[in-house]
């Protein structure tokens, strides 16, 4: 048919452009050279031991371009989502997502003067859902990203224990759709404390273990990244809020895992519905006093895990045989 035709010659000529545009910046994954801040690694002395201090190491934890160009991340994302909707357990998700008693959710962020917009579009698009979703954003001012967040939750007018969920948002995310009551589904399923949306092939990155996985729904991780979006649940409040001192924020994120592992709560990673980080890693920010920084958190707090085992992937969480929760 004419219109098939068109529709056919129209995606052969509109997605090379597509890609010639380098939607997820300059190599979808090349995260190696770490703008203004440049290298996080630190010389270790021979025959010493590798502890905490050495997390941000090892190329600073930054994700290597293993995806080789844009095209290739391209291709991968189209067929892990033609393939999604086949999975039951995608299935079993969409079916919570419509079925699960209503949440109240506390969505924050905090706003950059000169992106005008973003954040509010990023926070109206998680306010779609058939829960109860607040939204409380803040201008950024002269402190720490999350001493700002700390600011947010404060200025919400009601009393953080009040919400089943916090959800923590940067300005530059990709969103799937229906994604508030798609992914609380998906946690609540998981039985996830703190998690987060992994990323797109496509996506700027900064750990492997973060990248979606092919038959990946939700995965039992050490660690969840404090950005670009966050999810705690209700449980987690009072051992995470408010967030200790930190300009930069690097080193909050292995202190969670050191806090869950005490506490033996879940943490995760949701592959089913994966974010697109759309400016690369370090652009605004000295990389290399931030890694100092958190080094300096986890001394002073002694956090002491190792980074293999915070970096692990536990396997996952929500297989063929698990059901809805009851009630």
């Amino acid at each position: 048919m004419p219109g098939s035709r068109v529709g056919a010659v129209s995606f052969r000529y509109v997605a090379p452009q597509l890609w010639r545009r380098r939607l997820a910046g300059p190599s979808a994954g090349d995260y190696s050279g770490m703008g203004a801040g440049g290298d996080c690694r630190e010389p270790v002395q021979k025959g010493g031991s590798v502890g905490m201090s050495d997390f941000f190491d090892d190329d600073q934890g930054h994700a290597r371009n293993y995806m080789a160009t844009p095209r290739r991340a391209w291709w991968r994302d189209v067929a892990y989502d033609v393939r999604a909707p086949l999975d039951p357990r995608n299935r079993l998700i969409d079916r919570l997502a419509r079925t699960l008693p209503r949440q109240r959710i506390l969505v924050v962020g905090v706003e950059v003067p000169s992106r005008g917009g973003a954040l509010q579009r990023i926070a109206a698009e998680l306010a779609q859902s058939r829960h109860e979703v607040v939204t409380s954003l803040v201008p950024m001012r002269t402190k720490g990203k999350f001493e700002n967040i700390d600011d947010a939750i404060d200025a919400a007018g009601q009393p953080v224990a009040s919400f089943d969920w916090l959800i923590i948002t940067d300005d530059d995310v990709g969103l799937p759709r229906n994604f508030t009551d798609r992914y609380i589904a998906a946690a609540t399923l998981a039985d996830l404390t703190v998690s987060q949306p992994a990323h797109r092939f496509l996506s700027h990155a900064s750990y492997q273990i973060t990248r979606r996985r092919f038959g990946a729904v939700a995965r039992r991780t050490g660690f969840v990244e404090i950005g670009p979006l966050t999810v705690i649940r209700r449980n987690a409040f009072a051992d995470l809020l408010p967030f200790p001192p930190s300009r930069s924020g690097f080193g909050i994120d292995v202190l969670w895992g050191e806090i869950a592992r005490r506490n033996g709560w879940k943490m995760g990673i949701v592959d089913a519905l994966a974010i697109r980080h759309l400016r690369p890693i370090g652009g605004g920010y000295d990389v290399a006093a931030a890694c100092r920084e958190g080094r300096a958190l986890l001394d002073r707090l002694a956090v002491d895990i190792p980074r293999h085992e915070l970096l692990r992937d536990h396997g996952e969480l929500i297989t063929r045989s698990t059901r809805l929760p009851a009630g």
